[in-house]
C-alpha cells in the first residue's frame, strides 16, 4: 500500500517553527526598544538634574561674588553706577 502524505503536514511543522521564531525575535525586539526609551528617559532627566545643579551653583557663587564687591565698594567708599 502506498499511502501519500498531504503537503500540507510536510509544510506543517517548517511554518509553525517560523512563526514561532518571528514571534520570539518580534518579543525581544520589544522589549529591548523600551529598555532603550527608558534608560534615554532616565539619562534625560538625569542630564537635567546636572544642569539645574550647575545653575544653582553658578548662581550662589555670582551672588556671593556681588556681595563682596558691594562690601569692597563700601568700605573704599566708591560709588556704584548702575
Amino acid at each position: 500500500m502506498n499511502q501519500s502524505v498531504p503537503l500540507w503536514t510536510t509544510l506543517l511543522a517548517p511554518v509553525v517553527t517560523l512563526l514561532g521564531t518571528m514571534l520570539v525575535v518580534m518579543l525581544g525586539v520589544y522589549l529591548q526598544n523600551r529598555a532603550i526609551q527608558r534608560l534615554g528617559e532616565m539619562l534625560r532627566a538625569e542630564f537635567k538634574q546636572g544642569f539645574a545643579e550647575l545653575e544653582l551653583r553658578l548662581t550662589k557663587l555670582i551672588l556671593d561674588l556681588t556681595r563682596r564687591v558691594e562690601r569692597l565698594e563700601e568700605a573704599r567708599g566708591l560709588i556704584r553706577t548702575p
